[in-house]
């Protein structure tokens, strides 16, 4: 249903036998929207480099990216911003960064588990346990956000650390997909297949349900390849 498509996204290989992902959604209904998506995903590609191992460097390229793009902002379109959620993704490990209302899953081969909570009124109040998941899905402030990329010139960002295996696949997607199908719809979904084409079976029954916001769904597997214990 959009004109402008404010969504990006990053993938590309780190040192360590890491990947980089990341998926950003640009705020603001213009195009000052599709350029603050834009500029943090450079920033964070440049400021990420080629090594990646730890918390304290992913959360440090992220606070870059907000940072270019509040000054972006100052100089230019005035009130730009976006949602940022990005990974480190290794064989063992899984580091994560998140600002906004796109999420990141953690894909098992039954059911999946979300690993961020949404930065708006209405996922804040869930954070809180004051409303459901469920609740949170059909409160009428869901999508008001209340922290994003560029609002200020320093942004609170949420992290994770955890170890990873070769059962699980890391789904980062924005709220195009997320608004139109909730978490068990999306599950569903990942049960019945896996690759590309379950990236293409998010994005069309999106757009089956109207697509009313751009739509952006990146998937990591780890595969191990024959001859190789450590392979992606």
């Amino acid at each position: 249903m959009r004109a402008r498509n404010e969504d990006g996204y990053l993938m590309r290989p780190m040192g360590f036998r890491g990947f980089l992902l990341a998926v950003a959604d640009g705020i603001g209904g213009g195009p000052g929207g599709q350029e603050a998506s834009r500029v943090a995903l450079q920033a964070l590609d440049d400021a990420a480099g080629v090594d990646v191992r730890d918390l304290a460097r992913l959360v440090s390229a992220v606070a870059m990216a907000n940072r270019q793009v509040f000054e972006a902002g100052q100089h230019g379109m005035e009130g730009m911003g976006t949602t940022l959620t990005a990974a480190v993704i290794f064989s063992d490990r899984l580091l994560l960064a998140h600002v906004g209302d796109s999420r990141a899953y953690q894909v098992l081969s039954d059911h999946v588990v979300r690993l961020t909570i949404d930065h708006s009124v209405a996922g804040e109040m869930e954070r809180a346990g004051s409303i459901t998941a469920d609740e949170a899905a059909h409160h009428p402030r869901r999508n008001v956000l209340t922290r994003w990329v560029g609002s200020f010139d320093k942004v609170r960002i949420d992290v994770l650390d955890i170890a990873w295996n070769a059962e699980s696949r890391l789904l980062l997607c924005t709220d195009g997909l997320t608004s139109v199908l909730n978490d068990e719809e999306i599950s569903q979904t990942c049960r019945l297949t896996g690759g590309q084409a379950l990236v293409d079976r998010l994005i069309d029954t999106a757009l089956q349900r109207g697509g009313p916001d751009n739509i952006t769904v990146v998937l990591a597997d780890v595969v191990t390849e024959a001859g190789d214990g450590d392979g992606r």
